[in-house]
């Protein structure tokens, strides 16, 4: 009697094992699913954010590309500025120059 009694234990163990190797599947599926649904719902909370960080570069890099532009143009005009202030100061000299000596002339011609 004993033989038999350990063939049902071995055969009852057998069935255990193969139910609680479907349960563990399942809820092995259980969670893998469950993973993917709170995968994809941080994806959806995320998205916004990434669209919002590509906007916020693109923007930078329009603004940058604008304000080097901007730069260039300042740097140009103030060297057109420097160039300018260099002209009108010689122009000033010769004039000063000038009118020196017809002043100078001018005293001549009076005393004369």
């Amino acid at each position: 009697m004993k033989k038999k009694s350990i063939k049902q234990n071995a055969s009852n163990d057998l069935v255990a094992k193969k139910d609680l190797r479907k349960s563990l599947a399942q809820t092995e599926e259980r969670l893998y699913n469950r993973i993917d649904r709170v995968l994809k719902y941080i994806d959806f909370k995320i998205n916004p954010f990434e669209e919002m960080r590509r906007d916020f570069y693109d923007f930078k890099n329009k603004l940058l590309d604008r304000l080097d532009w901007l730069i260039g143009k300042y740097q140009k005009f103030e060297n057109e500025y420097t160039i300018q202030a260099e002209q009108n100061r010689r122009i000033i000299d010769r004039v000063e120059n000038h009118e020196e000596r017809i002043n100078i002339i001018e005293k001549l011609f009076k005393h004369n």
